[in-house]
């Protein structure tokens, strides 16, 4: 029976045999790229959320602004209820109605509206108002939302301390009602 000859240590083997292993790199390899892969998942995901949001909000403002554009708000004393009814009516599967800011303007002519929405420090809309106009006249309505992240992780990769305001505009002349 043959002998079996022990070599005596060589300082650099254990790394040569480290190096040459391969169990267990598979492993190795996936827990170094996860974190990467994960927030790219998330990422994409919450950006996903935030178009759907974006388009539930422009299908809502549209829709209800059409009560503004055929007279029906103004002929109910110009009260924002019949207009935030049905916004919040458009979007209640998605968001909560108290979180919805609505800005509404009319002038003479779309030259004379503010597009520009002022903002407060925490990133929602500053001074909402409700002005629906009379017959003819041109308005601007703008409907804001300031979501949340499902996770924190991504709205502070974005910047976002809290939260994108989400805005919907739409603008049109009224009808002759």
């Amino acid at each position: 029976m043959p002998r079996k000859h022990r070599h005596p240590p060589h300082p650099g083997r254990g790394l040569v045999a480290l190096w040459r292993a391969r169990e267990g790199i598979t492993a190795l390899e996936f827990g170094l790229i996860a974190p990467v892969l994960l927030t790219i998942v998330l990422l994409i995901v919450e950006s996903g959320l935030l178009l759907f949001t974006q388009a539930a909000l422009d299908h809502a403002a549209q829709d209800a602004s059409r009560l503004i554009r055929t007279g029906q708000v103004q002929l109910a004393g110009n009260s924002a209820t019949p207009f935030t009814n049905q916004l919040c009516g458009d979007l209640s599967h998605l968001l909560a109605c108290s979180a919805i800011q609505v800005r509404v303007q009319s002038a003479s002519s779309f030259a004379s509206l503010n597009p520009a929405i002022p903002v407060t420090a925490s990133g929602a809309m500053q001074n909402p108002g409700f002005v629906p106009g009379g017959p003819g006249q041109d308005v601007l309505v703008q409907v804001g939302y300031q979501p949340s992240y499902l996770i924190p992780l991504v709205g502070s990769l974005l910047g976002a301390e809290f939260g994108q305001l989400l805005v919907s505009s739409v603008s049109f002349q009224n009808e002759n009602y």
